[in-house]
This record gives C-alpha cells, structure tokens and sequence, in this order.
C-alpha cells in the first residue's frame, strides 16, 4: 500500500498502531462470513446437514476472507476514523507539502 493518496496527498497511517482498528473490522467481516456459511448451510439442509462438506466449506470461507477481505476492511477503518476524527490543519498542511514534493 503506498504511503500517501496520490490524489490528495493524505497520509494513510496517521498514527503508530493504526491499522488495529482495520484487523478488528477484518475479523468482523471474517466472524459474519463464518455465521453465513455456517448457519446458512445449517438451515438450507437441515434435517441432513453434510456436516463434512459443511466444515470444509465453512473452514475455507474463514481462512479465504481475512486474505482477500484486508483491503476492504482497511479502506473502511479509513472512512471511519476520518468521520469521527477529521485531519486536523497540520495533517492538511503535511499532505499538501508531499503533494508539492517535500516529503
């Protein structure tokens, strides 16, 4: 992931440790993908549940979505902490300075 939008100049780590918020709402996403496959499949073949193929299924769904789930999850930790925590002037005067070049 690069450093900063190359639009606008916003530093994407605004602080050490940052990303934390980012690997809860992945797990999150992992934990409702978990409950879906799992209790989905639970209710559409009950009362004969195939519980291996269920288990294999609901095992590669949990290991598959934090992998490809990160980025989404990273892109929304962003939204959120901007929309409780605006950039503040120095972060708008940082990135305008990067976007000049300087760094």
């Amino acid at each position: 992931m690069v450093e900063h939008c190359p639009s606008c100049g916003y530093r994407f780590e605004r602080d050490h440790g940052y990303w934390i918020g980012a690997m809860i709402i992945s797990t999150a996403f992992t934990l409702v993908g978990f409950l879906v496959v799992f209790v989905g499949g639970i209710l559409i073949w009950w009362p004969d549940v195939p519980w291996t193929g269920l288990l294999i299924t609901t095992l590669s769904v949990t290991a598959i979505l934090p992998v490809f789930g990160y980025p989404t999850a990273r892109t929304v930790w962003i939204a959120l902490d901007l929309m409780v925590r605006p950039l503040e002037a120095a972060e708008i005067d940082r990135a305008a300075n990067s976007m000049r070049g300087g760094g």
